[in-house]
């Protein structure tokens, strides 16, 4: 059955150009639906805009979440695409920027679609629709439960980064050789400067040139850039069976001296893990993504940050110790 939903174009001074662009991603999202069997059940529409944020911000106020994604201030990470569920998966919205296809455009910035820039974007959105896949195929799991600080730090970095490594593995067949380059080079960078960024931050907490909330919250964003940098780039290394020692050595070199290493290690086995149980169809609770959560927790007490959930009358709460 071929996918029930709108394309919605935003802020295109052009129609000419908004109709080609609305085509072109329908046709994309036939074809990938037909080809490799997706279930896109509750994908009802695709929203472009010229404005990502204020677009994002518009969907989760409409579904009624209680705020919208944040994103990283961190220079390697740009936000370009985001799956919005309403209730527990009743409808989906995918909000896509126009960076998201930035290939298509000319250097006149009008909608130029050829055989040669088409493969890219054609890749990003058989990802999103992987996503999209993921989300309807884990239905039994609970969308719309409560999820507390700790949570948010722990298991919903642990879902996201796996979710990000599946969507990979399972478009890493439409995934041009260039685009895979850039997701391994993108994780070289980030091992290298984001854990310096994070030391950074928290010597700032002890020299009391910012407040500890502060301090973690950045913190907490760029354990999620490095957990979901290895999840993307070792998606395509497990499906395409890359022999990453003499394929891409220099980012070998990258896993084996960082401070990290042997736990981006753990988070790779249990990425494997859990796809294996999802394969399978024996993810029932959120308790499948426990190995992952001991993995994080784990990275943030790397960098001598332990995360405790606190109980009180008000609820629960988020204590953060500083070695």
């Amino acid at each position: 059955m071929e996918p029930d939903l709108t394309i919605s174009l935003e802020s295109f001074s052009n129609e000419t150009d908004a109709n080609s662009l609305g085509n072109s991603v329908m046709n994309a999202i036939q074809a990938l639906h037909k080809q490799h069997q997706l279930d896109l059940t509750s994908l009802k529409r695709v929203l472009i805009s010229f404005d990502f944020a204020s677009a994002l911000k518009k969907v989760t106020e409409e579904y009624g979440h209680i705020s919208p994604s944040s994103f990283t201030e961190s220079k390697q990470a740009i936000a370009i695409a985001q799956l919005v569920m309403k209730g527990a998966r009743e409808e989906f919205t995918l909000v896509l920027g126009i960076d998201f296809f930035y290939e298509w455009f000319n250097s006149d910035g009008r909608c130029e679609i050829r055989e040669d820039n088409i493969s890219v974007v054609l890749h990003r959105i058989h990802h999103e629709l992987i996503h999209v896949h993921e989300k309807n195929v884990l239905a039994q799991l609970d969308a719309s439960r409560l999820i507390d600080d700790y949570d948010d730090a722990l298991l919903m970095s642990a879902t996201r980064s796996w979710s990000e490594y599946l969507a990979n593995l399972k478009s890493a067949s439409s995934a041009p050789d260039e685009t895979v380059e850039l997701f391994l080079e993108q994780l070289d960078t980030i091992i290298k400067e984001v854990p310096k960024e994070i030391e950074s931050l928290i010597r700032k907490y002890q020299h009391r040139l910012i407040p500890l909330n502060e301090m973690y919250l950045a913190v907490k964003k760029r354990i999620k850039l490095i957990l979901n940098a290895y999840a993307y780039a070792f998606g395509y290394v497990d499906a395409l069976g890359f022999d990453l020692e003499n394929c891409f050595p220099k980012i070998t070199k990258s896993l084996k001296e960082s401070q990290l290493s042997d736990t981006l290690h753990q988070l790779g086995t249990s990425f494997k893990i859990v796809t294996e149980s999802y394969e399978q169809g024996l993810i029932e609770s959120y308790d499948a993504f426990d190995e992952i959560v001991k993995v994080i927790d784990r990275m943030f007490k790397e960098f001598g940050l332990s995360l405790e959930r606190t109980q009180s009358e008000n609820g629960t709460g988020l204590y953060v110790h500083v070695k």
